[in-house]
């Protein structure tokens, strides 16, 4: 079985610190090479989730 959803949580820290920045940008980078697109975003304290999808 396949997953059709992904949800990569990023600790806020991560975003501001550019080596971690980086291995976001490789994680967001392998998600949509997989065929993963961003389909929504929340944030819980001080982590931010992104919701990928996979169609079909």
């Amino acid at each position: 079985m396949t997953a059709s959803h992904r949800v990569l949580r990023v600790h806020g820290g991560r975003l501001v610190v550019a080596e971690r920045r980086l291995e976001l940008e490789a994680e967001l980078d392998a998600a949509a090479a997989e065929g993963f697109t961003l389909v929504g975003s929340f944030a819980v304290d001080d982590n931010i989730y992104l919701v990928m999808q996979r169609p079909g």
